[in-house]
């Protein structure tokens, strides 16, 4: 690994010339600048940073960590905010499968065979002897075929 170091502008300043022990020189009331004083010397307007650049390292992290917070408080807010909304619906629709499930039950209460046939009878249409009800089964249930009992002559229905 190499290390490069890059001279400084401290470096690049004229040397001030040094007279030989017992020459008096004069002493110059102002020294004209070179330009390698004059790049030395910073203009005003380079003495301004940005404002980012002003703001401490301490404060930077202080707002990084607030806006974390916010941002964090935002989401569970809306999460918060949408289960709400998920439970409002999901009571809802238990309220209406209840609706029709009392909706089922009472118009299949009005098409039972007993219903029908006290209708019948208030009407006059029907003297049945006795009501028999018949076991309700599966619609998914497979029945067995039916049993004949008699005679069936077998023969073509269709001539040759």
């Amino acid at each position: 690994m190499s290390v490069v170091s890059l001279p400084r502008r401290e470096d690049f300043v004229a040397p001030v010339p040094v007279s030989p022990p017992g020459v008096r020189t004069r002493p110059s009331t102002r020294v004209a600048p070179t330009p390698t004083t004059q790049g030395a010397t910073r203009p005003r307007h380079a003495h301004r940073r940005g404002r980012l650049a002003s703001i401490s390292a301490m404060k930077k992290s202080v707002i990084i960590v607030c806006a974390a917070v916010v941002l964090s408080l935002l989401g569970s807010m809306l999460e918060t905010n949408r289960q709400v909304q998920l439970h409002l619906l999901q009571n809802q629709v238990l309220q209406e499968e209840s609706a029709y499930a009392t909706q089922v039950s009472t118009l299949s209460n009005l098409s039972a065979p007993s219903v029908v046939v006290a209708q019948a009878n208030a009407l006059h249409l029907v003297s049945p002897t006795s009501v028999t009800q018949v076991p309700a089964t599966s619609l998914d249930a497979i029945l067995p075929l039916p049993k004949f009992i008699g005679y069936a002559p077998v023969s073509s229905r269709t001539q040759r």
